[in-house]
């Protein structure tokens, strides 16, 4: 059975969000690292992408003292999901980008392009937490048929005003695919197996989505680099 939960929650009227997506401009390319691991993060960075390298390209700035002096490098000139005033931070572990963090103002305008262009991306809702109110996605495919939870997962989204605070957790539609047929029960035992015996999870990436204080923020990583399943360099 293949799984496609593919709702969208939108606080805009339809004409509009159409007009503010219409005229959405290229993201901006960088180059690669030549030792990236292949597993994308956001925009044009990867796992294991060397210091070195995302250091010397165009914009970077270090914005560790931002970050409790762990060593990260900014950009704030990137084309992400092309709202104003964005920041993206890529974390550095052991001279080699670790993970990645998205941050941008939140308005209407900024919340509806951002999720509409985490989902142009492949993402597939996997959990949502809207005012401490929780629906486990890949729990209640093992129940509800595909209409009743894509209506749960509206009521729910959409219960609140957009600028309550809330967290969506996304997986890449393969993986989410991937843990029901594999018979994970809910998302807290998918990500708690970090000794799982597939091999393909070691390449599963969370994206999540939270929006709190004013700000939304987007976090990307591996979780299941480091935990038994590492990615060879």
């Amino acid at each position: 059975m293949e799984l496609n939960v593919s709702s969208v929650f939108f606080h805009l009227p339809a004409k509009r969000l159409f007009r503010s997506l219409a005229v959405m401009l290229p993201v901006v390319v960088l180059p690669l690292s030549a030792s990236a691991s292949g597993l994308h993060l956001l925009d044009d960075f990867y796992l294991n992408d060397k210091a070195e390298d995302i250091r010397s390209l165009p914009g970077a700035f270090d914005c560790s003292d931002l970050y409790s002096g762990k060593l990260t490098y900014c950009f704030d000139q990137l084309r992400v999901f092309d709202v104003d005033e964005e920041l993206l931070a890529v974390f550095v572990v052991e001279q080699k980008a670790h993970s990645v963090e998205y941050t941008t103002p939140l308005n209407a305008a900024s919340y509806n392009t951002v999720l509409a262009g985490l989902r142009r991306k492949g993402l597939v809702f996997a959990h949502l937490n809207v005012n401490d109110e929780t629906l486990d996605v890949l729990a209640g495919i093992q129940h509800l048929d595909r209409q009743t939870l894509d209506e749960q997962m509206f009521v729910l989204a959409n219960r609140y005003d957009f600028t309550v605070p809330r967290e969506y957790l996304f997986l890449d539609k393969g993986a989410f695919n991937r843990a029901y047929r594999q018979g994970e029960q809910n998302i807290e035992q998918w990500l708690t197996a970090g000794d799982s015996t597939d091999e393909q999870k070691k390449y599963d990436r969370t994206v999540i989505m939270s929006v709190s204080a004013e700000q939304i923020t987007v976090t990307v990583s591996y979780p299941f680099v480091g935990t038994g399943t590492g990615i060879d360099d």
